[in-house]
């Protein structure tokens, strides 16, 4: 007879969400978050205008806007497990090799192809679509345990990134966070992705698997169903959805690649930004462990509309930023924010459209709104490069917040029309 206290089996799935918190946290540690700690040194040794690094980061989006419709539908057709190794593998090279960079276009060029790989942001066109799949009951708990690997990996990142720069300079810290990619995602992905709980005879969550009906039998009631690609795309809550965050990617972009240069031209010093930058990562992770009940109290709706208030205070405070204390109210709030809105988006569409499909929905969604965002970056650098200043620009991607904010309050969920519907057993 088993014993009561022996011990469950793991699910899987944890191991899931394992993996890709370290592909997440890693994809957002090579160039995306920590960007801006190369801007000055590459300018002082390159002589590169602003713009240059803006339109870098945009075609870093705007590949990975394109990238992400095929990745996502290969995703939901047999995995991400060769998939991650291959372009995570590949992307963290290129990023080694801008160790080499010597003109403008070289640094364009590289961040264009790794964005072509899905290796932007926090990796979402993987992490959210692959945890999805494994649960349903979960799923809030998962996505918050999955990004709890950005802010992780941030708070080494960040100096470590910083202390390289100054100890060794900017082309061997790329090297080496490039390097360190490579070393994390390839054996990780090779090792421990699976494509769906089927393949090792689980159910979602852990649970049974489901039985394959029976000829002529009922159709059983599921616990979620999921909408095809082509059934999202003719619904206004898609488009009122990838509006929402096309416009949130906008204004985040403008201020976040900038904000870092921007510090230590008002005086504060590249050594107090590192560190002050690494309380982003601390409170991204007290942000991880509270969305999950934060969305169970307000829905996921209104919990994005907390992620837009906290951006929108961290964005006036890197205005007003002239001192640590207020480098460090803004990179603390900054940390807040993006935590519940990175957690959000790859719970709501789930939510609202079911898991099947998800990777060639997100692909579809993360294309367009990255197609928004792309633009913010190099207009952001162009305007401080005729001005001098970026508060003009950073008040606009203020008001671009706010409404974005107002837009996902008042989005609600596609109504369950049958025939926009279908089980996920015949999907």
């Amino acid at each position: 007879m088993q014993s009561r206290f022996t011990p469950r089996r793991l699910y899987y799935g944890w191991v899931i969400v394992a993996v890709m918190a370290v592909a997440g946290g890693w994809t957002l540690s090579m160039g995306v978050a920590n960007f801006g700690f190369f801007i000055n040194p590459m300018r002082d040794d390159l002589g590169f205008d602003r713009a240059v690094f803006g339109w870098a980061a945009s075609a870093r989006t705007a590949g990975a806007a394109l990238g992400g419709i095929f990745i996502g539908r290969l995703i939901d057709r047999h995995g991400a497990r060769v998939l991650l190794a291959v372009f995570g593998g590949g992307g963290a090279l290129l990023i080694a090799a801008l160790a080499y960079v010597t003109t403008e276009w070289h640094l364009v060029a590289v961040y264009a192809v790794v964005g072509l790989m899905g290796m932007q942001g926090g990796a979402n066109i993987y992490t959210g679509p692959v945890v999805s799949k494994w649960f349903v009951r979960n799923r809030a708990r998962a996505m918050s345990m999955t990004y709890l690997g950005l802010p992780v990996a941030l708070i080494a990142a960040f100096p470590l990134t910083q202390q390289l720069i100054e100890a060794f300079g900017w082309r061997t810290a790329w090297a080496v966070i490039g390097l360190i990619g490579v070393a994390l995602i390839v054996p990780a992905s090779l090792l421990f992705l699976r494509r769906q709980p089927s393949d090792f005879g689980m159910g979602v969550d852990g649970g049974a698997p489901e039985a394959p009906a029976s000829p002529g039998a009922p159709p059983q009631e599921e616990t979620e169903r999921s909408w095809t690609r082509g059934e999202a795309l003719r619904s206004m809550t898609f488009w009122r959805l990838t509006l929402a965050f096309g416009l949130h990617m906008a204004g985040q972009q403008s201020v976040s690649l900038y904000r870092f240069p921007h510090y230590e031209d008002q005086g504060v010093s590249a050594t107090l930004i590192g560190y002050a930058a690494s309380l982003e990562g601390m409170a991204s992770i007290a942000s991880a462990f509270t969305v999950a009940f934060v969305a169970g109290r307000l829905g996921l709706q209104w919990t994005a509309a907390v992620g837009f208030a906290l951006m929108i205070a961290s964005h006036v405070f890197t205005i007003i930023a002239s001192n640590g204390a207020e480098v460090a109210a803004a990179v603390v709030l900054f940390g807040l924010a993006v935590t519940y809105l990175v957690v959000v988006q790859n719970l709501i569409y789930p939510a609202f459209f079911g898991r099947r499909h998800i990777g060639a929905i997100r692909g579809i969604s993360l294309a367009v709104s990255m197609g928004l965002g792309a633009v913010s970056a190099p207009l952001t650098g162009y305007v401080a490069d005729i001005t001098g200043d970026f508060a003009p620009i950073w008040w606009g991607a203020v008001g671009v917040l706010a409404l974005s904010g107002v837009l996902i309050a008042t989005t609600k969920a596609p109504e369950s029309k049958c025939e926009s519907r279908i089980p996920e057993s015949v999907a």
